[in-house]
């Protein structure tokens, strides 16, 4: 249970931050007569020509679909150089060993890897991820485009399944668990975003950071009266020790009693988000 429940946090940190990739910004530039400033029309010359942008944009990220992710945004220019990103994105329920993620982070030399395999086969996650961004582009030209700084702030919820198997001298027990782990967190981030066609853009992901907190509470019913007091302590202990598997202090207590196991707790965190990618369409 220790190593699944460690993977499902990790994963958890991973997932509401570094995977899900935004979308990408559109500005559309041109020469027309002035029109209203509602518009998008900023002066390009102190004469009558003026340069109109397009102010918002929809986009998808598609690099997020190797993570199962799907992951959506709309963006929109409140100043010349200033925009506000909002983004939605969220995993289907999953089989945790199925997400290339998990895949990758396995390591197939491991003496216990088989049984790892076997508990993350057994094991679903399903995530739900709210987005709020704010971009600051630098460059000559109006709009979402050029290289940008981007503070962000993220909110996750993820619904996760495992069943866990505990073996004492008389039996064993076949615990299923389900519950939640939420984390709010927020951190920086560069890319770069362009216009690569009338309306399409392209938007680049280069590299941020991010500092959070998980919380967890996770629930396993099951008749565990035949358990004496010495084995329902053993398997609390054997859940906790997931804190020491884990960096940055983190807090979970376990509860064994006659009608299950009870799990909550929360773990700081901290991770890199980038290398991602998006297209959007301007409007």
């Amino acid at each position: 249970m220790t190593k699944a429940l460690t993977l499902l946090l990790l994963f958890s940190a991973l997932n509401s931050f570094a995977q899900e990739l935004p979308a990408t910004d559109t500005t559309k530039a041109q020469s027309i007569n002035a029109t209203s400033p509602s518009q998008g029309i900023i002066p390009s010359d102190p004469a009558s020509k003026q340069e109109v942008f397009r102010r918002n944009i929809v986009k998808m990220n598609l690099s997020s679909l190797a993570f199962n992710n799907y992951s959506f945004s709309y963006e929109r220019s409140l100043t010349r150089k200033m925009t506000l990103v909002a983004g939605y994105s969220f995993i289907p329920k999953s089989i945790v060993s199925s997400i290339p993620l998990v895949e990758k982070g396995l390591d197939q030399s491991a003496e216990d890897e088989d049984d790892l395999i076997e508990q993350l086969q057994n094991s679903t996650i399903a995530n739900k991820a709210y987005t709020g961004e704010l971009r600051f582009y630098s460059g000559k030209k109006p709009g979402a485009r050029g290289l940008y700084l981007a503070l962000y702030g993220r909110y996750m919820n993820l619904d996760a399944t495992y069943s866990h198997e505990y073996e004492t001298d008389s039996r064993t027990y076949e615990i299923p668990i389900d519950g939640k782990i939420t984390g709010l967190g927020g951190g920086l981030m560069v890319g770069a975003q362009w216009l690569i066609a009338k309306r399409i853009t392209f938007d680049w992901y280069i590299m941020g950071g991010h500092l959070g907190k998980m919380k967890l509470d996770l629930d396993g019913k099951s008749d565990l009266s035949t358990m004496t007091p010495a084995e329902r302590k053993e398997l609390e202990e054997e859940i906790e020790s997931v804190n020491d598997d884990l960096p940055w202090n983190p807090k979970v207590d376990a509860t064994v009693t006659s009608n299950g196991v009870n799990v909550k707790g929360n773990a700081p965190f901290a991770g890199i988000r980038g290398l991602g990618f998006s297209f959007g369409i301007a409007f």
